[in-house]
């Protein structure tokens, strides 16, 4: 059967290639070996090379137009952390993050020179071994700048994809199994053990799997005052803090045929029907001390809000949870958190934990409470339904212009580049929502799917305009590059292992998931977390997930000028 007519009508509409090689890409990405996948990126890439063999010719600015679509949500989503990273409290995190670029940098630049690699395939060398394919673009954006004939940038950018689909295999498979297997027997911890003190000293509850639960954390429940039990006769803030440890509060006080404002001093009679309010465990066990559960609808029937809130307010930035609670600086009356997300992560909270500005803390209760505490939290977040196109119109086309002024130095052209520029704004734009946040928000499922496809389809173009010459890079440079690319990926790994144990003293179990962020690499969390039994690495892993995305995305750049040089 002859695939000629395919190959034709592939050359004819080369977006048809580009939007054949993502889904297919993403396919292959999700088959999963043990805790290893390839993702859709690579998956896209290793597809894109395959299609690419027809001699495919991809629209740059199709290709470009998505990467900066991506570089922006990228940035605009690690805005806050990145900046929290600057301060005291991200300070070792972002330690991992400098350690393992500068290592990896220079590694990636030593072993090109040793194996005579030239700039592209020295910065897919780099993009693959540490899985930060977004290197791809500033890498491309810089090689367009290096003073060397057309044809020489373009199979240099070519070689950029080669490379990076060679290493990226063990760069993935390689960081899994240092974090789960390697690094605990260097350090000689049992994660689980770990995980559990972690977990006591935070006051934490936490559950590793991540499956929907039956179980509720917040209900509402109608009692009837019964004279012999221990609340009737006290008022209403004696009741609510009469058992320490356990939060829950009286919502609705019925007496006779009428309501009674539960207020502080309010006292509950026998007789009364209260409706009480808070976390299912405080009913269990406080409930019965009210008196006898009544099924009463009528009653139970009151306006409950859930709702997401961006931290903002100075207030709750810093404090413990238990600080807040206690202090009394916040009224936060009949509310109860469900979720805390930091950088699109699920967070594992307690009474320890604090809270960082660009936090999303998702509040449960009276419609009322929830929309006053709120207020002293932050900004509410709108249902995403809708995406503030200005922003990030604006925030691309002012990357753009920041990427444009150059300076030449003799034959070399210094500029930060369009997708550097991109990246910045992003930045920019993310840290300004939570100073301003009637600038408006791109709700989080809009920026994963612009982080997600915009990738995707870039590298699955890169790699179709790669493939006439991949088949060929494979045969002179296979195996060498690929165990460059080992060392490259465990080296630096090791070395902030080393620095974050011996020298920070970090905690053995959020050091290994600060380096699964540090190394961008959330398949290498899953494995950590999958030892130790516990969502508790993650707290480790967010701001040097922020930090490397942006430094190992604008190294990809500096590996070209240092390659070159």
């Amino acid at each position: 059967m002859s695939f000629d007519w395919i190959v034709a009508l592939l050359r004819r509409s080369p977006e048809m290639a580009l939007f054949l090689a993502v889904p297919i890409g993403y396919v292959l990405g999700s088959i999963k070996i043990g805790n290893f996948s390839l993702g859709t990126v690579t998956g896209a890439l290793i597809v894109g090379l395959a299609i690419g063999q027809a001699g495919v010719a991809i629209d740059r600015q199709l290709r470009w137009s998505l990467f900066y679509l991506f570089l922006f949500a990228n940035g605009y989503s690690a805005g806050p952390q990145f900046f929290q990273a600057l301060k005291r409290d991200g300070l070792k995190p972002m330690v991992l993050s400098l350690v393992i670029v500068v290592f990896a940098v220079a590694l990636a630049v030593t072993m090109g020179r040793l194996l005579g690699l030239d700039p592209g395939l020295t910065a897919g060398l780099f993009g693959g071994a540490l899985t930060q394919s977004s290197a791809m673009g500033t890498a491309t954006d810089a090689i367009m700048n290096l003073p060397v004939p057309p044809e020489a940038q373009r199979m240099m950018i070519n070689h950029i994809a080669v490379a990076d689909a060679l290493t990226y295999v063990f760069g993935a498979v390689g960081s899994i199994f240092f974090l789960s297997v390697l690094a605990p027997m260097i350090l000689r911890v049992d994660l689980r053990k770990e995980a559990a003190l972690l977990q006591e000293q935070y006051g934490m509850q936490d559950n590793a799997d991540g499956r929907l639960s039956g179980y509720r954390q917040f209900a509402a429940r109608a009692y009837r005052i019964s004279p012999e039990q221990e609340m009737a006769g006290l008022r209403v803030g004696e009741a609510e803090r009469k058992y320490e440890g356990y939060r829950y509060f009286v919502e609705r006080i019925h007496r006779g045929d009428h309501d009674i404002e539960p207020t502080a001093d309010a006292v509950l009679l026998p007789g009364d029907v209260v409706v009480v309010q808070g976390r299912t465990q405080a009913l269990v066990n406080v409930g019965p001390r009210f008196g006898s559960e009544l099924n009463a609808p009528e009653l139970l029937d009151f306006p409950v809000s859930i709702e997401k809130i961006l931290a903002t307010q100075s207030a709750v930035i810093g404090p413990t949870l238990g600080e807040l609670l206690n202090g009394g600086a916040l009224n936060l009356r009949s509310v109860g958190m469900r979720s805390l997300t930091r950088g699109g992560h699920d967070i594992p909270f307690g009474l320890a934990t604090r809270i960082s500005r660009g936090d999303v803390v998702e509040l449960v209760g009276p419609t009322q409470a929830v929309q006053r505490v709120a207020a002293e939290i932050g900004h509410s977040l709108p249902p995403p339904s809708s995406t503030k196109l200005s922003v990030l119109g604006f925030g691309v086309l002012a990357g753009l212009l920041v990427g444009l002024p150059f300076v030449d130095l003799g034959v070399l052209r210094l500029t930060l580049g369009s997708s550097v520029g991109v990246l910045l704004a992003g930045l920019l734009f993310g840290w300004l929502r939570t100073r301003r946040p009637a600038l408006g928000e791109i709700p989080q499922p809009v920026l994963d799917f612009l982080i997600n496809f915009g990738l995707a389809a870039f590298v699955a173009g890169a790699g179709l305009q790669a493939g006439p010459d991949f088949v060929r890079a494979l045969k002179e440079l296979g195996i060498f590059i690929v165990l460059a690319g080992v060392v490259v990926t465990w080296v630096p790994l090791l070395m902030a292992l080393l620095v974050g144990r011996y020298i920070m003293r970090m905690n053995p179990l959020l050091l290994l998931g600060g380096l699964a962020g540090a190394q961008t690499f959330t398949a290498a969390l899953a494995a950590v977390q999958e030892k130790a039994d516990s969502r508790i690495p993650v707290l480790g892993y967010t701001v040097p997930y922020a930090t490397s995305n942006i430094l190992l995305t604008t190294c990809g750049a500096v590996v070209v000028v240092l390659a070159y040089g």
